[in-house]
């Protein structure tokens, strides 16, 4: 009887490891967060490209956010340098092949105003850190050509 329910248990941990830890870090969002700072540390010049699909980077300096991660859902409102005030709501994800990287990836997805199983783009970013007060996202995006690395960092309110 020991026997079996050693194996039961060893073929548990070994099937839920990924899913698991994706379900660890996605817990670790919980909360409201602001995007403190935007910045590009591989590049040097003045950049203002667009995050999401959505608005241009300056307009997210500042920004509240909301992570749900029972139900993967959120939502930011953007409010920054001379942008509209608008809020949006988002469905998110840490892809479960990469949990147990040093860096896990996160697919966000912009949700407003439609079905979240409507919408078939999103944006991955990597999540250099995560701690209990501040994390940092990693975003790769082209600008004029060029691949660039755009550096979001986070601090929970």
């Amino acid at each position: 009887m020991k026997y079996i329910l050693t194996i039961v248990v060893a073929f548990l941990i070994t099937s839920c490891g990924p899913a698991y830890l994706a379900n660890q870090v996605e817990k670790d969002f919980k909360g409201d967060w602001i995007l403190e700072s935007i910045s590009y540390p591989d590049a040097s010049g003045l950049f203002d490209v667009e995050l999401f699909n959505l608005a241009s980077a300056s307009c997210f300096e500042n920004s509240v956010w909301e992570f749900i991660p029972n139900n993967s859902t959120g939502n930011f409102v953007l409010d920054g340098n001379s942008c509209s005030k608008t809020q949006e709501q988002f469905t998110w994800f840490v892809d479960k092949t990469t949990a147990e990287s040093f860096n896990p990836e996160m697919l966000l997805k912009v949700t407003t105003g439609q079905k979240a199983r409507k919408v078939d783009q999103g944006t991955r970013v990597k999540i250099k850190s995560l701690l209990a007060n501040q994390m940092v996202w990693e975003q790769n995006a082209m600008f004029k050509g060029e691949e660039i690395t755009i550096q979001m960092t986070f601090s929970k309110l």
